[in-house]
Parts: structure tokens; C-alpha cells; sequence
């Protein structure tokens, strides 16, 4: 596709056939990206010489629920593809742990910072505390010190793929790109389906690694550069399947800023899940457009023996945005008996309709590159002020959010600690068949949101942006903070001194509303050693 195409005539084409639901139902997260997007890939041909792929190292939780991990971040020497590099890392690994945890369950994590710099971590797409030492991105441990995160999982926590990354200002691509992040799985998603027991689960990260002539980790990130694509930090590995065998999948993409566009060729994809919400209905899918930040869970069926190529279509994002090339991304190699087929006959779970819930409130978000520096991007004309609140949120609302792009590439929108659901794109209403905690907004164009703030989990101060990370650390992010109906007159008041919450301290809470602390078990303070 011509980048210097209008971007307002591409958004009048229909959406591709592969992009289309059999019984009609669209995916709202892909349609417009997907034209924007080339459809060309290079031929495949296999090779004996392909890697099976490697499942990622894993901390996992005992029978008392507790997942236990230490995270060592540091520069260190790693193979990345089929190449040696200095990388910033987990645990000496660019394939970083997987945090595999359970509703109910708990996750402490020790993040021992041995890296020349400072870092923090975020626990993307999780409904968890923000406060003191839960998801709290406020909070920053310095380098060659030791941070402490206990994160409390609610027991309605819905199951799926999330992931752990940098989220400090300023720095979070830099270190993103090179390897501070990695997955977790909340167990349970195949829970409503007893039909599917005992099927095989694979992880599969996915990122990109830019080459450097030094061997070490690019300091100054151009997105468009050539880069290595990795599966689990593998390049091309093998995936092994059985022709009629129902496998589990879950994508993740913890890149920093590149999308990931994939196909199974010649095999269609039953998605069960997306960004860790389970479908409401039967979605199937030739293709996946899989964003910064997103994740899908997919059913794949193994085809005829033989090596299969899974397929990274080329990227455009819009004229000001980036292009890249497609290649193959790694082999399904189809082997041995053939296996009876599972599929789902139970019922979907059933998700709520925010779409036909009263509103409390309707916002418009204005996504905007500056037109005078390439580097900064805002928000309501404002960058980021980690001192400042923007928006202001009464506990057990839902609320309507509009965002537009007047840009001329894509940006990606996530908000922490909630899902929502997407409503229209382009003020088009979009059908209903599940949340997201991410979407990428039109360039030119709109989406609108519902957002529930329902849940007295994310009581705290946390933020939302665009999880193109350049253009986070630009300044495209914002401070939400949602607080109960009967402090919402003072935090209004507080907003420029950064809210209630001071940097999400619950002291900084209590100072400012001048209510007192029950603790009926101190044990709830690990991190900083109980109440003010």
C-alpha cells in the first residue's frame, strides 16, 4: 500500500475477507490497522537447521498459591536469534521467566536491580493495587538496589496472558527493547471449556532486538531500522504439532513498539482470548494483528505433515509512523499420527454490555504528535507531568471515552489497571464480543471507548498512554486517578499537586483526606514496613 495514500480514502475500503468474522462479528481491534498494512511476505523454504522452541523458564505458585520470583535485571552477554550481543536483561536470559500465578493467588516478586540504571516494573493488563508495593509505576528502584513487589491477585481475576515490563518515564523503550520485560499467565482460561482438558499451552513472546555495529543494545531506538523478530528469543525456532491436534497459544507481544502481524499459513485461528479476556462467542481469524502490548489466545488445529510457515506480514503504519519488512516469524512442523480434534461445545462465558449501561461521564481524548518536535507527543496538547493529575475518576462508574487521532500514523491506547470495550471506530458502532486493555486509535480517525471503574482494586493513581513506547516516553501518557465518591471534590481540588495519592503512598492517601488508617493485619505493608 502507497504510504502517501489518503489516509481518509483507505478508511472508506472495506475490511478484507480475512479480517471478517463467518457470521459477521469483525475483530474492532484489527479493522483499521489492517489497512494500513501490506500484505506481502517472503517465501518460505525449510531448512533442517531450526531450533525446536524453547519453553521460557518459569516461576510458578505451590499449593499455598504463592508464586515466588526473583528478577535480576543487568547487562549482560546473550544470544539474540542466531547472534551475540550485550543486552539488558532478566536473569541473564533475553527468553525472560514467566510469572505464571491463579485468581486468588500471590505474586512476590524480589527485583534485584544490578543494571547502572534505574528501573521499575508494571504488571500490564492485571486488575492489582496500584498502591505501595503492588502495580505502582510511581515507584523506581535505583540502580544496584533491591525493590520489593507483592502484588495480591483478586479471586475474580480473569485468566489469560499479561506481561511484566519497565515503566519508568523516559527510559521505558530503551529498556523494553532490550529485554526488561517478560510474560505471566494467570491460570484458568480453559476452566469453562472441560472439553479442551490436557491440551498442550505454549507461550510465545514475541519482540524485536535492533542490531547495533557494537553488539550492544541500541541507546537511541529508530523504530523503523532493521531488527531481529524472536519467538521466546528464538529466531525461526520449530514448533511441533500433530496433524488434527488442538494446541493453546498465547501470543504476546512485549515489544517495545512494533506490531506483529501473523499468519499460520493456510491454517485458520480460533481466538479464545484477548489481552486476558475470554471471548463471548466463536471468533475465528486467517490472520492476527497483534499490536504493542496486546495478547491473543488462539486454538490452532495441526494441519497435513510437513513444515508450515508461520508468517510476519510487513508493517506500515501510516506516512509520519514506521514501515518493516515481513519474514517468516517460525515453522509449524506437522508430525506423526493424526490425533482426534477438540473444539469447544460448552457455552461462553457471558460478559457484560457496557455499551447499554448509563454513562457517568463522557470524555474526548486528543492523541497528537507535536508539530514542531519529532520527539514530543501529548495529549490535550499537555505532556506527561508525573506531578499532575488529569483526570479524575468516582469509583462505580463507567464511563464513555472518545479518543481521536489527528496524526498521520497509528497510536496504541492502554489505560492501566482496567479493561474496557470498544464501542465504535470512526464513530461506526463495533459488535460486541469481549474486552480489551489495548487498542490502537485510527490515524485520522477515532474510537470510543467504555470503561468501567468499577472494581475497589484500582483505588490509587495510575495512568493511561501510548503504548508505542517512543511515544510514551515523548510524553503521550497521563495521570488518571480514581478515588470514592466521597473524596472526588478534594482530589478534583488536588490535581495539580498530583492528586490524593501523592506517588500512590497510602500515607500520602490519608494525609490528604484526613480519614485513619484501620490495618487489621500489618502484614499488608511488606514494602514499607506498616502504616505512617
Amino acid at each position: 500500500m502507497d504510504p502517501n495514500e489518503n489516509l481518509d480514502d483507505r478508511r472508506a475500503v472495506a475490511a478484507p475477507t480475512w479480517l471478517r468474522h463467518p457470521r459477521g462479528v469483525r475483530l474492532p481491534a484489527v479493522i483499521a490497522l489492517a489497512l494500513l498494512l501490506a500484505a506481502c511476505t517472503q517465501d518460505y523454504r525449510p531448512t533442517a537447521d531450526h531450533e525446536p522452541l524453547r519453553a521460557p523458564p518459569e516461576f510458578s505458585y505451590g499449593p499455598d498459591g504463592v508464586t515466588h520470583a526473583e528478577l535480576r535485571a543487568s547487562q549482560a552477554h546473550v544470544n539474540i536469534g542466531n547472534e551475540r550481543y550485550v543486552s539488558l536483561v532478566f536473569n541473564s536470559d533475553y527468553d525472560a521467566p514467566l510469572l505464571r500465578t491463579r485468581p486468588g493467588g500471590v505474586v512476590s516478586i524480589r527485583l534485584d536491580n544490578q543494571m547502572d540504571e534505574k528501573t521499575n516494573l508494571h504488571f500490564h493488563g492485571m486488575t492489582i493495587s496500584p498502591l505501595e508495593a503492588g502495580d505502582n509505576i510511581f515507584r523506581e528502584t535505583p540502580p544496584h538496589q533491591v525493590g520489593i513487589y507483592n502484588l495480591k491477585i483478586p479471586p475474580d481475576h480473569s485468566p489469560g496472558a499479561y506481561w511484566y515490563h519497565s515503566h519508568f518515564p523516559g527510559g521505558s523503550e530503551r529498556q523494553v527493547a532490550a529485554g526488561i520485560a517478560g510474560p505471566i499467565l494467570v491460570d484458568g482460561m480453559l476452566d469453562p471449556f472441560p472439553e479442551l482438558a490436557g491440551i498442550k499451552e505454549r507461550v510465545l513472546a514475541l519482540r524485536n532486538f535492533q542490531k547495533t555495529a557494537t553488539g550492544k543494545v541500541a541507546s537511541e531506538i529508530i523504530t523503523s531500522a532493521a531488527s531481529i523478530r524472536t519467538v521466546n528469543g528464538q529466531s525461526q525456532p520449530v514448533i511441533e504439532i500433530q496433524p488434527g491436534e488442538t494446541q493453546l497459544w498465547h501470543f504476546m507481544n512485549i515489544a517495545a513498539n512494533q506490531y506483529f502481524r501473523i499468519r499460520v499459513k493456510g491454517q485458520p485461528l480460533q481466538i479464545l482470548s484477548r489481552d486476558g479476556n475470554t471471548v463471548n462467542q466463536k471468533v475465528m481469524t486467517d490472520e492476527l494483528l497483534i499490536g504493542p502490548s496486546a495478547r491473543f489466545s488462539v486454538l490452532v488445529v495441526g494441519p497435513e505433515a510437513g513444515d508450515h510457515a508461520i508468517e510476519l506480514g510487513s508493517g506500515n503504519t501510516g506516512p509520519a509512523g514506521d514501515q518493516y519488512k515481513g519474514e517468516t516469524l517460525a515453522i509449524l512442523r506437522s508430525s506423526g499420527p493424526r490425533t482426534a480434534t477438540k473444539a469447544i461445545t460448552s457455552a461462553y462465558p457471558v460478559s457484560e454490555d457496557f455499551s447499554k449501561e448509563p454513562i457517568a461521564h463522557h470524555r474526548e481524548f486528543s492523541f497528537e504528535d507535536s508539530p514542531t518536535d519529532g520527539n514530543a507527543f501529548m495529549i490535550n496538547g499537555r505532556r506527561f507531568d508525573r506531578g499532575r493529575v488529569d483526570t479524575t475518576v468516582k469509583l462505580g462508574d463507567v464511563e464513555e471515552w472518545r479518543l481521536t487521532n489527528p496524526s498521520q500514523e497509528l497510536h496504541q491506547f492502554h489505560i492501566h489497571q482496567t479493561d474496557f470495550q470498544v464501542v465504535a471506530i470512526n464513530d461506526k458502532p463495533v459488535p460486541f464480543d469481549g474486552y480489551r486493555d489495548n487498542v490502537f486509535i485510527p490515524a485520522t480517525g477515532s474510537i470510543t471507548l467504555r470503561i468501567p471503574f468499577r472494581d475497589p482494586t484500582m483505588l490509587g493513581k495510575f495512568v493511561y498512554h501510548c503504548h508505542i513506547l517512543e511515544h510514551e516516553d515523548g510524553g503521550m501518557m497521563q495521570v488518571v486517578q480514581v478515588v470514592k465518591p466521597q473524596d472526588y471534590e478534594q482530589a478534583v481540588t488536588l490535581e495539580p499537586l498530583g492528586g490524593i495519592y501523592g506517588d500512590n503512598q497510602l500515607c500520602s492517601y490519608l494525609d490528604n483526606t484526613g480519614q485513619k488508617l484501620v490495618v487489621p493485619n500489618p502484614s499488608n505493608f511488606p514494602a514499607t514496613g506498616g502504616a505512617p
